[in-house]
Protein backbone atom coordinates (compact mmCIF):
# COMPACT_ATOMS: atom_id res chain seq x y z
CA UNK A 1 0.00 0.00 0.00
CA UNK A 2 1.06 3.61 -0.47
CA UNK A 3 2.90 5.51 2.17
CA UNK A 4 2.19 8.74 0.26
CA UNK A 5 -1.21 8.63 -1.47
CA UNK A 6 -1.08 11.90 -3.38
CA UNK A 7 -0.21 12.11 -7.05
CA UNK A 8 2.99 14.07 -7.51
CA UNK A 9 3.49 16.17 -10.64
CA UNK A 10 7.11 16.02 -11.64
CA UNK A 11 8.76 19.08 -10.16
CA UNK A 12 11.86 18.68 -12.26
CA UNK A 13 9.88 19.56 -15.37
CA UNK A 14 9.57 23.11 -14.12
CA UNK A 15 13.33 23.45 -13.88
CA UNK A 16 13.78 23.37 -17.64
CA UNK A 17 12.75 25.86 -20.29
CA UNK A 18 11.36 23.79 -23.14
CA UNK A 19 11.49 25.16 -26.64
CA UNK A 20 8.17 25.22 -28.50
CA UNK A 21 7.77 22.68 -31.25
CA UNK A 22 6.36 23.77 -34.56
CA UNK A 23 3.21 21.93 -35.67
CA UNK A 24 4.95 21.03 -38.91
CA UNK A 25 7.77 19.20 -37.10
CA UNK A 26 8.95 16.30 -39.24
CA UNK A 27 8.75 12.84 -37.74
CA UNK A 28 12.17 11.39 -36.86
CA UNK A 29 13.45 8.60 -39.07
CA UNK A 30 12.78 5.08 -37.73
CA UNK A 31 15.73 3.31 -36.18
CA UNK A 32 16.93 0.20 -38.01
CA UNK A 33 15.99 -3.23 -36.68
CA UNK A 34 18.19 -4.34 -33.78
CA UNK A 35 19.32 -7.85 -32.88
CA UNK A 36 19.68 -8.63 -29.18
CA UNK A 37 19.39 -11.46 -26.65
CA UNK A 38 16.32 -11.61 -24.40
CA UNK A 39 15.35 -13.87 -21.54
CA UNK A 40 12.16 -15.79 -22.34
CA UNK A 41 9.88 -16.81 -19.44
CA UNK A 42 7.49 -19.75 -19.89
CA UNK A 43 4.24 -20.25 -17.92
CA UNK A 44 5.76 -23.32 -16.19
CA UNK A 45 8.52 -21.11 -14.76
CA UNK A 46 11.35 -22.29 -17.00
CA UNK A 47 13.63 -19.65 -18.47
CA UNK A 48 15.73 -19.62 -21.60
CA UNK A 49 17.31 -17.06 -23.89
CA UNK A 50 16.53 -16.18 -27.46
CA UNK A 51 18.31 -14.01 -29.98
CA UNK A 52 15.64 -11.78 -31.44
CA UNK A 53 15.43 -9.04 -34.01
CA UNK A 54 13.42 -6.21 -32.53
CA UNK A 55 10.93 -4.40 -34.72
CA UNK A 56 12.22 -1.07 -36.09
CA UNK A 57 11.12 1.75 -33.80
CA UNK A 58 10.83 5.49 -34.03
CA UNK A 59 12.69 7.57 -31.45
CA UNK A 60 10.80 10.13 -29.41
CA UNK A 61 10.16 13.34 -31.26
CA UNK A 62 10.84 16.63 -29.49
CA UNK A 63 7.10 16.94 -28.82
CA UNK A 64 6.95 13.46 -27.28
CA UNK A 65 9.98 14.25 -25.14
CA UNK A 66 8.14 17.24 -23.69
CA UNK A 67 5.12 15.07 -22.92
CA UNK A 68 7.33 12.54 -21.17
CA UNK A 69 9.01 15.26 -19.10
CA UNK A 70 5.68 16.26 -17.52
CA UNK A 71 4.30 12.77 -16.87
CA UNK A 72 2.70 12.42 -13.45
CA UNK A 73 4.54 10.32 -10.88
CA UNK A 74 2.78 8.46 -8.07
CA UNK A 75 4.82 7.33 -5.06
CA UNK A 76 3.70 3.77 -4.32
CA UNK A 77 6.22 3.64 -1.48
CA UNK A 78 8.73 6.23 -0.38
CA UNK A 79 10.83 5.35 2.64
CA UNK A 80 13.77 7.74 2.37
CA UNK A 81 16.09 9.73 0.10
CA UNK A 82 17.00 8.10 -3.20
CA UNK A 83 20.68 8.39 -2.31
CA UNK A 84 20.13 5.64 0.27
CA UNK A 85 17.28 3.68 -1.31
CA UNK A 86 16.87 1.37 -4.30
CA UNK A 87 14.42 3.07 -6.67
CA UNK A 88 12.07 0.91 -8.74
CA UNK A 89 10.18 2.75 -11.46
CA UNK A 90 7.09 1.32 -13.14
CA UNK A 91 5.99 2.60 -16.54
CA UNK A 92 2.76 1.44 -18.17
CA UNK A 93 1.78 0.68 -21.73
CA UNK A 94 -1.66 0.37 -23.25
CA UNK A 95 -3.50 2.14 -20.44
CA UNK A 96 -5.74 4.97 -21.61
CA UNK A 97 -6.53 7.98 -19.43
CA UNK A 98 -9.70 6.22 -18.22
CA UNK A 99 -7.71 3.09 -17.27
CA UNK A 100 -5.16 4.61 -14.91
CA UNK A 101 -6.95 3.05 -11.93
CA UNK A 102 -6.40 -0.37 -13.54
CA UNK A 103 -2.74 0.47 -14.11
CA UNK A 104 -2.45 1.59 -10.50
CA UNK A 105 -3.82 -1.76 -9.29
CA UNK A 106 -1.50 -3.71 -11.59
CA UNK A 107 1.54 -1.86 -10.23
CA UNK A 108 0.46 -2.43 -6.62
CA UNK A 109 -0.09 -6.13 -7.38
CA UNK A 110 3.40 -6.49 -8.89
CA UNK A 111 4.98 -4.78 -5.90
CA UNK A 112 3.00 -6.92 -3.43
CA UNK A 113 4.06 -10.08 -5.28
CA UNK A 114 7.70 -9.02 -5.17
CA UNK A 115 7.64 -8.34 -1.43
CA UNK A 116 6.36 -11.82 -0.68
CA UNK A 117 9.78 -13.11 -1.78
CA UNK A 118 12.92 -12.95 0.37
CA UNK A 119 14.99 -10.84 0.72
CA UNK A 120 12.61 -8.23 -0.71
CA UNK A 121 10.06 -9.00 2.03
CA UNK A 122 12.38 -8.36 4.97
CA UNK A 123 14.13 -5.44 3.21
CA UNK A 124 10.98 -3.81 1.86
CA UNK A 125 11.78 -0.50 3.56
CA UNK A 126 14.99 -0.23 1.54
CA UNK A 127 12.99 0.55 -1.62
CA UNK A 128 11.34 3.58 -3.10
CA UNK A 129 8.71 2.60 -5.65
CA UNK A 130 7.45 5.03 -8.29
CA UNK A 131 4.60 4.73 -10.76
CA UNK A 132 4.86 6.92 -13.86
CA UNK A 133 1.40 7.49 -15.32
CA UNK A 134 2.08 6.89 -18.99
CA UNK A 135 -1.12 7.39 -21.00
CA UNK A 136 -1.64 5.54 -24.30
CA UNK A 137 -4.06 6.56 -27.06
CA UNK A 138 -5.38 2.98 -27.26
CA UNK A 139 -5.85 0.15 -24.78
CA UNK A 140 -3.80 -3.07 -24.89
CA UNK A 141 -0.64 -4.14 -26.68
CA UNK A 142 0.26 -5.36 -30.15
CA UNK A 143 -0.33 -9.02 -31.10
CA UNK A 144 -2.74 -9.57 -28.22
CA UNK A 145 -4.88 -11.63 -28.21
CA UNK A 146 -3.52 -12.80 -31.58
CA UNK A 147 -0.83 -11.94 -34.09
CA UNK A 148 -1.63 -9.03 -36.35
CA UNK A 149 -3.60 -7.01 -33.80
CA UNK A 150 -2.12 -3.51 -33.71
CA UNK A 151 -2.55 -0.86 -31.00
CA UNK A 152 -1.41 2.74 -30.85
CA UNK A 153 0.42 2.79 -27.51
CA UNK A 154 2.96 4.97 -25.74
CA UNK A 155 5.77 2.40 -25.37
CA UNK A 156 5.15 0.19 -28.44
CA UNK A 157 4.94 -3.04 -26.41
CA UNK A 158 4.19 -6.22 -28.32
CA UNK A 159 3.95 -9.99 -27.92
CA UNK A 160 5.51 -12.39 -30.43
CA UNK A 161 8.80 -10.52 -30.17
CA UNK A 162 11.36 -12.39 -32.25
CA UNK A 163 8.57 -14.78 -33.31
CA UNK A 164 8.26 -16.04 -29.71
CA UNK A 165 4.65 -15.83 -28.55
CA UNK A 166 5.09 -14.85 -24.90
CA UNK A 167 8.18 -12.70 -25.33
CA UNK A 168 6.92 -9.19 -24.55
CA UNK A 169 9.18 -6.45 -25.90
CA UNK A 170 9.13 -2.69 -25.45
CA UNK A 171 10.68 0.39 -27.02
CA UNK A 172 13.36 0.75 -24.35
CA UNK A 173 14.33 4.31 -25.24
CA UNK A 174 10.74 5.46 -24.72
CA UNK A 175 10.41 3.46 -21.50
CA UNK A 176 13.59 4.99 -20.08
CA UNK A 177 12.52 8.49 -21.07
CA UNK A 178 9.25 8.14 -19.19
CA UNK A 179 10.98 6.46 -16.25
CA UNK A 180 13.29 9.47 -15.99
CA UNK A 181 10.28 11.44 -14.75
CA UNK A 182 10.77 9.72 -11.37
CA UNK A 183 13.13 11.33 -8.85
CA UNK A 184 15.67 8.51 -9.32
CA UNK A 185 15.88 5.27 -11.34
CA UNK A 186 17.70 2.06 -10.44
CA UNK A 187 15.48 -0.41 -12.32
CA UNK A 188 12.75 0.18 -14.92
CA UNK A 189 9.78 -2.20 -15.01
CA UNK A 190 7.41 -1.86 -17.98
CA UNK A 191 3.89 -3.17 -17.33
CA UNK A 192 1.57 -4.07 -20.21
CA UNK A 193 -2.21 -3.76 -20.06
CA UNK A 194 -2.80 -7.43 -20.77
CA UNK A 195 -3.94 -10.58 -18.97
CA UNK A 196 -1.78 -12.80 -21.18
CA UNK A 197 1.27 -14.34 -19.52
CA UNK A 198 4.48 -12.86 -20.83
CA UNK A 199 7.52 -10.74 -20.20
CA UNK A 200 11.18 -10.22 -20.97
CA UNK A 201 14.37 -9.61 -19.07
CA UNK A 202 16.90 -6.85 -19.50
CA UNK A 203 17.63 -3.30 -18.43
CA UNK A 204 13.94 -2.60 -18.93
CA UNK A 205 12.15 -5.71 -17.66
CA UNK A 206 8.61 -6.29 -18.91
CA UNK A 207 5.59 -8.19 -17.61
CA UNK A 208 1.85 -8.37 -18.13
CA UNK A 209 0.01 -6.25 -15.61
CA UNK A 210 -3.11 -8.39 -15.47
CA UNK A 211 -1.43 -11.80 -15.12
CA UNK A 212 -0.37 -12.83 -11.61
CA UNK A 213 2.19 -15.35 -12.89
CA UNK A 214 4.18 -12.56 -14.50
CA UNK A 215 5.22 -11.10 -11.15
CA UNK A 216 8.11 -13.54 -10.71
CA UNK A 217 9.90 -11.94 -13.65
CA UNK A 218 10.55 -8.83 -11.54
CA UNK A 219 12.10 -10.83 -8.69
CA UNK A 220 14.39 -12.68 -11.10
CA UNK A 221 15.52 -9.53 -12.90
CA UNK A 222 16.36 -7.78 -9.65
CA UNK A 223 18.58 -10.75 -8.86
CA UNK A 224 20.64 -9.61 -11.83
CA UNK A 225 20.51 -5.84 -11.31
CA UNK A 226 20.81 -5.74 -7.50
CA UNK A 227 22.69 -8.94 -6.68
CA UNK A 228 24.84 -9.23 -9.79
CA UNK A 229 23.70 -12.85 -10.08
CA UNK A 230 24.18 -15.04 -13.12
CA UNK A 231 21.43 -17.15 -14.63
CA UNK A 232 21.55 -20.73 -13.37
CA UNK A 233 19.61 -22.38 -16.19
CA UNK A 234 21.66 -24.61 -18.47
CA UNK A 235 20.45 -23.96 -21.99
CA UNK A 236 20.83 -23.40 -24.88
CA UNK A 237 24.52 -24.46 -24.97
CA UNK A 238 26.35 -27.68 -24.09
CA UNK A 239 29.97 -27.54 -22.83
CA UNK A 240 31.37 -24.44 -21.13
CA UNK A 241 35.08 -23.94 -21.85
CA UNK A 242 35.49 -20.31 -20.82
CA UNK A 243 37.21 -18.65 -17.88
CA UNK A 244 35.89 -18.72 -14.31
CA UNK A 245 32.75 -16.52 -14.27
CA UNK A 246 32.88 -13.40 -12.12
CA UNK A 247 29.36 -13.89 -10.70
CA UNK A 248 29.19 -15.41 -7.22
CA UNK A 249 26.60 -18.10 -8.03
CA UNK A 250 28.24 -19.99 -10.92
CA UNK A 251 31.65 -21.63 -11.07
CA UNK A 252 33.85 -24.01 -13.01
CA UNK A 253 35.17 -25.45 -9.72
CA UNK A 254 33.88 -28.63 -8.09
CA UNK A 255 32.90 -28.74 -4.42
CA UNK A 256 36.19 -30.46 -3.56
CA UNK A 257 38.24 -27.74 -5.26
CA UNK A 258 36.18 -24.98 -3.65
CA UNK A 259 36.64 -26.51 -0.22
CA UNK A 260 40.37 -27.08 -0.66
CA UNK A 261 41.18 -23.61 -1.98
CA UNK A 262 38.37 -21.64 -0.27
CA UNK A 263 36.79 -20.54 -3.54
CA UNK A 264 33.37 -19.07 -4.40
CA UNK A 265 30.65 -20.50 -2.12
CA UNK A 266 32.98 -22.82 -0.16
CA UNK A 267 31.65 -21.52 3.18
CA UNK A 268 28.08 -22.50 2.24
CA UNK A 269 28.80 -26.10 1.20
CA UNK A 270 26.56 -28.60 2.98
CA UNK A 271 24.15 -25.99 4.36
CA UNK A 272 20.39 -26.31 3.87
CA UNK A 273 19.08 -23.83 1.30
CA UNK A 274 15.62 -22.15 1.10
CA UNK A 275 15.05 -23.56 -2.39
CA UNK A 276 15.42 -27.14 -1.10
CA UNK A 277 18.30 -29.53 -0.57
CA UNK A 278 21.79 -28.51 0.43
CA UNK A 279 24.39 -26.26 -1.14
CA UNK A 280 26.87 -28.13 -3.30
CA UNK A 281 28.00 -28.02 -6.92
CA UNK A 282 25.27 -29.02 -9.37
CA UNK A 283 26.23 -29.58 -12.99
CA UNK A 284 24.79 -27.05 -15.43
CA UNK A 285 24.21 -23.31 -15.38
CA UNK A 286 25.33 -20.08 -17.04
CA UNK A 287 23.53 -21.23 -20.25
CA UNK A 288 25.57 -24.46 -20.45
CA UNK A 289 24.72 -28.06 -19.56
CA UNK A 290 28.29 -29.09 -18.72
CA UNK A 291 31.52 -27.51 -17.52
CA UNK A 292 29.97 -25.07 -15.05
CA UNK A 293 28.22 -25.52 -11.69
CA UNK A 294 25.42 -23.82 -9.75
CA UNK A 295 25.03 -23.93 -5.94
CA UNK A 296 21.66 -25.74 -5.69
CA UNK A 297 19.28 -27.78 -7.76
CA UNK A 298 16.60 -25.23 -8.61
CA UNK A 299 16.60 -21.63 -7.40
CA UNK A 300 14.89 -18.46 -8.65
CA UNK A 301 17.82 -17.75 -10.95
CA UNK A 302 16.97 -21.01 -12.73
CA UNK A 303 13.16 -21.22 -12.51
CA UNK A 304 10.49 -18.62 -11.70
CA UNK A 305 8.38 -19.30 -8.64
CA UNK A 306 11.32 -20.66 -6.64
CA UNK A 307 13.13 -18.97 -3.72
CA UNK A 308 16.67 -17.68 -4.02
CA UNK A 309 19.31 -20.10 -2.80
CA UNK A 310 21.56 -19.06 0.10
CA UNK A 311 24.20 -17.58 -2.20
CA UNK A 312 21.61 -15.57 -4.13
CA UNK A 313 19.91 -14.36 -0.95
CA UNK A 314 23.13 -13.00 0.49
CA UNK A 315 24.17 -11.42 -2.82
CA UNK A 316 20.88 -9.53 -3.18
CA UNK A 317 20.97 -8.46 0.48
CA UNK A 318 24.51 -7.17 0.00
CA UNK A 319 23.51 -5.31 -3.17
CA UNK A 320 20.67 -3.56 -1.36
CA UNK A 321 22.89 -2.72 1.60
CA UNK A 322 25.54 -1.20 -0.66
CA UNK A 323 22.95 1.32 -1.82
CA UNK A 324 21.14 1.87 1.46
CA UNK A 325 24.13 1.83 3.82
Amino acid sequence: MRTLPAVVALAAAAAFVLQPVAPSEAAPAPRPAETTVKEVFSPDGTITRARVTLAPSSPLSARAAIQAAVAEVVPIQRTGPSSSRFDLVFVGNGYTSSQLATYDQHVVDRWDELTRIEPYRSMKESFNVWQVNVVSPQSGVDNDPSQGVQRNTALDMYFWCGNTERLLCVNESKARRYAAAAPEVDQVLAVANSTKYGGAGGGVATSSGGNAQSGGIVAHELGHSIGGLADEYDYPDDLYTGAEPSEVNVSTHSAATMSQYRLKWHSYLGQASPDGGVVGTYQGGYYHRRGVYRPTGNSLMRTLGRPFNLIGLDAVRAGIQRKTG
